[in-house]
């Protein structure tokens, strides 16, 4: 999942695309500020994949 946030900035991805998930920097590193492991839930995941469905159908759009 981390990988395509290499190319994506993630403090523009996850106001737009995801807005209900909280804390995303810290589950992105995998530990919180108290040093507690993080991780993105299964329903995050997938809120995920299908906000960079939506941003390449956006993307797409503007390109035609």
């Amino acid at each position: 999942m981390n990988d395509v946030f290499k190319f994506i900035k993630a403090d523009k991805f996850f106001p737009i695309y995801c807005p209900d998930i909280r804390s995303y920097n810290h589950k992105m590193r995998g530990k919180n500020g108290r040093g507690n492991p993080v991780t993105f839930t299964l329903e995050e995941e997938r809120a995920i994949k299908k906000g960079i469905r939506e941003m390449l159908k956006e993307l797409t759009a503007k390109q035609q």
